[in-house]
């Protein structure tokens, strides 16, 4: 009897052996399946936080746009009301803008070109004919109105010729000069003026050109004075415009 449990024991380091050999895969096998199962679980979590994000995203870019939109509507519905509310006179103000009340008022810009005249004498004011900017001309003052205040340039060019009767003199002598007549003191004012002359030969022929920027005020009158050598002139032209 002895005999016989002795056969049919097995050694205690055999039977560990094959306890480990039988449970190794199934271990294995559900570490792998619970690693699997959480790593489902994270990527849901993930998937469902990135949805969250661009929703807010959205709202939040909804949001911002509505609160955008409505000063905007506010500023046109009560623009809109004031507009009708003043009559359709104002509307026409409102569309006048600011450069075309400058071009209308500040932007002067006048050219004219000298007329020719008999009986001339020494000194006087030239006689002009207007090309253009004829609101801005004085024709009895023969000069130009400034309509506002601003820096303007001014200029004058002047074609000079002997007359036949004057070729036995050598030199005739030249002298113009811009005057500014300002109401408030009621005199002239010299604003410039230049000296040349010709020499009365066959081919004698000269011209003079004299410009300038000058401040000047609302109501000046800028005009041509010719102190010496007004027969000399053969044609000429004077102008401004705002600078």
């Amino acid at each position: 009897m002895g005999q016989s449990l002795i056969g049919h024991t097995l050694p205690a380091d055999a039977a560990c052996g094959n306890a480990m050999i039988d449970m190794g895969p199934d271990r294995s096998l559900l570490i792998l399946l619970k690693h699997c199962r959480d790593m489902k679980q994270q990527e849901t979590r993930l998937r469902i936080i990135t949805l969250l994000l661009l929703l807010g995203c959205t709202a939040l870019f909804i949001f911002t746009i509505c609160v955008d939109l409505r000063p905007h509507e506010n500023s046109v519905s009560s623009g809109q009301g004031s507009a009708a509310e003043r009559g359709p006179s104002h509307s026409k103000q409102v569309r006048v803008s600011p450069a075309d009340s400058q071009t209308n008022f500040k932007r002067l810009r006048i050219h004219l070109r000298s007329v020719s005249e008999d009986n001339k004498t020494d000194p006087r004011l030239i006689r002009w004919d207007v090309d253009f900017g004829e609101n801005n001309y004085d024709n009895k003052k023969r000069a130009i109105v400034i309509p506002e205040d601003g820096f303007y340039f001014v200029y004058v060019w002047v074609a000079l010729g002997c007359h036949q009767v004057d070729r036995a003199s050598n030199f005739k002598e030249f002298k113009v000069a811009l005057h500014k007549w300002t109401e408030g003191y009621n005199c002239n004012v010299t604003l410039i003026e230049a000296w040349d002359g010709i020499t009365c030969t066959p081919d004698g022929k000269r011209s003079v050109f004299v410009g300038q920027l000058f401040e000047l005020w609302k109501g000046d009158h800028v005009s041509v004075w010719i102190n010496r050598g007004y027969k000399l002139i053969t044609k000429s032209t004077f102008g401004a415009y705002l600078a």
